[in-house]
């Protein structure tokens, strides 16, 4: 149900407010049945757990530190709005970004914040050279990460999830400055694309100690 009101998101007891283009609205509050399942749903709640499991493991010096990090390093949430993290999320946050690019889990806050540059990322969606994505060419020891959005409308202009293919195949060392992912990867998670449609993609740089920067987000047209 629309309704005119102060924005807001969230939920609070059996209600949740949200707004989308068309405005402010409410539902009935849902609690959806969350599977383990397989696949990237399995790889990213087995990321989690093994990163709580790995705070539980180091020292209190390191927590510490962690939360000092935290306290340093606001964190932008959905809303825009600046939020101070606790050590436990920066450290799981960061422990992550860590495992998406098959990395070990670091028990030390980053050394530093820098990541590669994705300002000027580009997208090329091809189906018969598969999907090309490239940036500037950064450090051999950072990471570009890409995921994908299902196959769009040519007038659509906004795009909300993205889905990352598994191990290498979503993941590049910055340094090479270009990530291809073949046509027949994507088509196995979202059918074969069409000419003239469009492909949304989420470029995200981390860095070598799990630090992630701004997603770069593009949109292309498939073409033959």
């Amino acid at each position: 149900m629309k309704y005119l009101d102060v924005p807001s998101s969230g939920s609070i007891a059996d209600r949740t407010h949200s707004h989308n283009r068309a405005g402010q609205y409410t539902r009935n509050r849902r609690a959806p049945v969350q599977p383990v399942g397989t696949g990237r749903r399995a790889f990213v709640r087995a990321n989690f757990g093994a990163a709580s499991t790995a705070w539980g493991a180091i020292t209190n010096a390191q927590r510490m530190a962690w939360d000092g990090f935290a306290a340093d390093h606001p964190y932008v949430d959905a809303l825009g709005q600046s939020i101070i993290l606790t050590g436990h999320q920066m450290f799981v946050a960061m422990a992550c970004n860590l495992q998406n690019v098959e990395e070990s889990i670091q028990n030390e806050p980053p050394a530093s914040t820098a990541v590669p540059d994705v300002s000027t990322t580009t997208l090329t969606p091809d189906i018969s050279s598969g999907i090309v994505v490239t940036w500037t060419v950064g450090l051999g020891s950072d990471f570009v990460t890409v995921s994908f959005s299902k196959i769009r409308g040519p007038g659509r202009s906004y795009n909300k999830t993205f889905w990352q293919p598994a191990s290498t195949l979503g993941y590049a060392l910055a340094n090479t400055g270009t990530k291809t992912v073949t046509t027949a990867v994507y088509a196995a998670e979202f059918g074969t694309p069409t000419v003239g449609k469009k492909l949304f993609a989420k470029v995200t740089p981390i860095n070598q100690y799990g630090f992630a920067g701004t997603p770069a987000i593009l949109q292309g047209l498939w073409v033959a």
